[in-house]
């Protein structure tokens, strides 16, 4: 149809010694007929049809296209209220289609959580927080350091096994100060007797200027937190322990068998760089 108007307008121009009236005649002819071929290619109704047929073939490009033409040429044709419909359904779609981590299937439900594929999106972040959770406790086993497990637990705070990671974080403080060159030495704990006894309960006061951290990893694991010139007592199985203690900004750590009641009084010997009691 649109090839038959056009060479009608041809036509139309190629006629020869016509008169002036006949010639305005012609004109008026001629745009008439370009303005049916104008609404044959770029009708609101037109536009909407082809728009369908793209997005039925998901060519979402093309529909765009197609829509963004037909409201910027009918704003006022009632097409025009579905052509802005559709571009929303095109519009999520796309960020349907282009949500393939977490971060973007996040954004998706925080933009269209109702939209058609909410409830896919939600499965599907589910799965992959498992994956990435599995993953980075996977990589913290394999690292095993105090900052890594503390990492991991800030992320997943309401893991069932988190008094158990605690734990080792514990072990790996330990094993890190008693590591480190600039680890000072830790003197032992004063029998309170001499009875042997399947716990031990050990007193420590902090005479230091700063508060106390005294970890202890062995048979339990544990850390007690004493403030400047306070005393705590701690209870533990006895048995054998690797001993760290944080203070001032300094590291101290040392061994001990405990299987009794004890008691430490820590402050520390600057000229020595040591902690003592």
């Amino acid at each position: 149809m649109i090839k038959k108007l056009l060479i009608l307008i041809y036509a139309l121009f190629t006629i020869g010694c016509v008169s002036e009236s006949s010639r305005d005649e012609l004109k008026e002819k001629n745009e008439a007929l370009q303005r049916q071929v104008e609404e044959l290619k770029f009708g609101a109704s037109i536009l909407l049809s082809d728009a369908k047929k793209f997005l039925e073939a998901k060519d979402f490009l093309h529909a765009q296209e197609k829509l963004s033409l037909l409201l910027e040429k009918h704003p006022d044709k009632p097409e025009s209220i579905e052509a802005g419909r559709l571009l929303k359904v095109i519009e999520e779609e796309q960020a349907w289609n282009n949500s393939s981590d977490l971060a973007s299937l996040e954004n998706y439900l925080t933009v269209y959580p109702k939209g058609k594929y909410s409830s896919e999106a939600s499965d599907k972040i589910e799965e992959l927080r498992i994956l990435k959770e599995t993953s980075e406790y996977e990589s913290a086993l394999s690292l095993n350091s105090s900052s890594t497990w503390k990492s991991f637990i800030l992320n997943y705070p309401t893991r069932s096994d988190i008094e158990e990671i605690k734990k080792r974080i514990i072990d790996c403080e330990v094993n890190e100060i008693m590591r480190a060159t600039t680890t000072g030495v830790l003197p032992t704990s004063t029998p309170s007797s001499y009875e042997y006894s399947t716990s031990s309960s050990i007193s420590i006061t902090n005479d230091t200027q700063c508060e106390l951290t005294v970890r202890y990893s062995g048979v339990d694991v544990e850390v007690i937190e004493i403030p400047m010139g306070s005393t705590r007592t701690l209870n533990l199985s006895s048995g054998n322990y690797k001993i760290a203690a944080t203070a001032c900004g300094s590291n101290y750590a040392g061994t001990e068998n405990l299987h009794g009641a004890y008691s430490s009084k820590y402050y520390i010997v600057t000229s020595r760089n040591r902690i003592s009691y």
